[in-house]
């Protein structure tokens, strides 16, 4: 179901808590099973605090504005641009707090969907003829929980969703080809992240998974805000590392350079900014971390073979 505000905190807390057992949506109607329901929250809120819910695998993103989200001692901004995932039964706080309305676009997906999606993909056709779904006693799939950028396929996939959720009327059949489609997304992004620690030079995989997580520490707060002004100096503390040793772990996990990365972000928030907002090229060029105008138009043609006028003009 799509939800335009926030449920009611006490309510969700103590349902979150027993998943949902009780079989009640937010309207207090019957959920057609037990366990957690899938709630897509497309909510406008300047205000709201949310601390410690258990959710089912979720992912928070927005069409507009900042939010933060933590699980455990971990806490990013997440924006526009990117999406942080949590896992099956994992605790989460949301917050916001803007001068103006955050549309937020929270994919809650129930009680071993994705789970669900995943066994079905790594399981032969005659183990499914036999057992069709997800045990729960069976290990599941687990996402790393690190503030990442939307690629080509999520955003299309979570606009398809979005464009869905503005509909009258919609069935489930519908609901779920859409899921489906992000799932595929998702899927392709694990497999991203998997090549991406294993092209550490290193031979224990926990050393790989130490490192790719102090790295990840620099890249939430890239994500955060990639127009920040930040040095690699600043960079390698936020992960505890060496200068050097920080700039070689980066690079070998992304095949690129923080330097490269940031303006990556950069230009990707600046063609966001100039499809789906009527702000001029120089507010576009300072929000996006560009002091100089003539800077901006540059690289910007230099990366996208466009001019920031001639791309609007050609995606509007």
């Amino acid at each position: 179901m799509f939800l335009k505000e926030f449920p009611d905190y006490t309510w969700l807390k103590q349902q979150a808590e027993k998943a949902f057992r009780e079989q009640l949506d937010v309207n207090g109607n019957k959920l057609a099973k037990e366990g957690w329901p899938i709630v897509i929250m497309n909510t406008k809120s300047a205000f709201c605090h949310r601390p410690d819910l258990k959710g089912p695998f979720s992912i928070f993103t927005n069409i507009s504005g900042n939010s933060a989200v933590q699980v455990g001692s971990k806490k990013v901004t997440v924006s526009e641009d990117s999406f942080f995932i949590t896992n099956r039964a994992q605790y989460y706080t949301l917050d916001i707090e803007s001068d103006k309305p955050v549309e937020t676009f929270n994919l809650h997906l129930g009680q071993d969907v994705w789970e669900d999606y995943t066994y079905t993909c790594s399981s032969s056709d005659s183990k499914l003829l036999d057992n069709p779904s997800y045990s729960q006693y069976l290990p599941f799939a687990e996402f790393p929980n690190l503030l990442q950028a939307k690629n080509k396929n999520i955003s299309a996939a979570l606009n398809q969703l979005y464009t869905l959720s503005q509909l009258p009327e919609h069935t489930k059949l519908q609901l779920d080809e859409h899921l489906v489609l992000l799932f595929r997304a998702l899927t392709g992004q694990k497999q991203e992240l998997q090549q991406a620690i294993s092209r550490i030079p290193q031979t224990k995989q926990s050393t790989k998974t130490e490192l790719h997580k102090r790295i990840s520490l620099a890249t939430d707060f890239i994500l955060s805000d990639p127009a920040q002004q930040i040095n690699l100096e600043d960079l390698a503390s936020i992960a505890c590392m060496s200068k050097f040793h920080f700039l070689r772990t980066f690079t070998s996990i992304y095949l690129t350079t923080p330097h490269q990365f940031i303006l990556g972000q950069k230009l990707q928030r600046a063609r966001r900014l100039l499809c789906k907002t009527r702000a001029t090229v120089g507010e576009v060029a300072l929000w996006c971390g560009f002091e100089e105008l003539s800077v901006f138009s540059r690289t910007f043609k230099k990366y996208t073979g466009y001019t920031p006028q001639a791309y609007r003009a050609l995606t509007n």
